[in-house]
């Protein structure tokens, strides 16, 4: 009957493979009006509306294995709950996914700051920062895994966030970024700061002699505390080297 037409015919009006319409069948959701004397497969309009509703279905992220539920017993109150629990979860992808991409326009412009060929001291405004502090140690002692892995904070994707190390007299503060309240505030303020490419411990220190060497050469600027902040995610463009900004407040 020319009224209907064939799985692969079916199968190119709705954009679906005719392996995706078998195994529906093989699922009981989905069966061809009749199959004729050469045994192929017939559809029909009731069968094509019947397939675009599995097809939403499957985008709305129904299984398969309860599509059948849906289809025979489902109230349009159902449906509607169905519709507003993808929406949610559409909408929370939206959020990660312009997270991901301001996360990602972060690296790009840091990245381009850092290659930048004017890698010496500026200067720059800053606004008040708070942090919560994570670790507290000797500056005579250093860090390893395991002090990382006993003190972990909750914070997801740790490494994807700046980490601070705010030193004093003896000790050093290793913080992260919070919104108020926190326990140590970076107050805003003019920074003294110089981006670092870091394989050892020892170029920490040998930076901080050459900012101290710095600071003694321009006395007006009296500086407060010294704070490194570790961008370890910019470490995909060196191997085996951290990138830091050595920073300090300035008055």
């Amino acid at each position: 009957m020319k009224e209907f037409i064939t799985i692969s015919e079916l199968s190119t009006l709705l954009n679906v493979s005719v392996h995706q319409i078998r195994y529906f069948e093989e699922k009981e959701i989905l069966f061809p009006a009749y199959t004729d004397s050469n045994k192929y497969r017939m559809y029909g309009i009731p069968e094509i509306y019947q397939l675009s509703h599995i097809l939403l279905l499957r985008k709305l992220n129904v299984p398969v294995i309860e599509i059948k539920e849906c289809m025979a017993s489902f109230t349009p109150d159902d449906y509607h709950q169905l519709l507003s629990n993808s929406l949610k979860k559409v909408q929370s992808e939206m959020d990660q996914l312009i997270m991901l991409q301001q996360f990602i326009q972060k690296i790009v412009k840091e990245h381009a700051e850092f290659t930048s060929p004017e890698n010496h001291y500026q200067i720059k405004l800053m606004e008040d920062r708070h942090l919560k502090q994570w670790i507290r140690y000797e500056i005579q002692h250093n860090l390893n895994a395991r002090n990382l892995y006993e003190n972990k904070p909750k914070l997801p994707d740790l490494f994807e966030a700046d980490l601070h190390y705010v030193y004093d007299s003896t000790q050093i503060n290793l913080c992260y970024e919070v919104i108020a309240p926190s326990d140590i505030l970076l107050e805003k303020g003019n920074y003294l700061y110089k981006h670092l490419l870091v394989s050892s411990e020892q170029d920490i220190e040998d930076e901080f002699r050459l900012l101290e060497y710095y600071l003694k050469q321009h006395q007006d600027m009296e500086p407060g505390q010294i704070i490194l902040l570790e961008k370890s995610y910019l470490s995909m463009f060196n191997n085996h080297k951290l990138h830091y900004e050595i920073q300090v407040r300035i008055s």
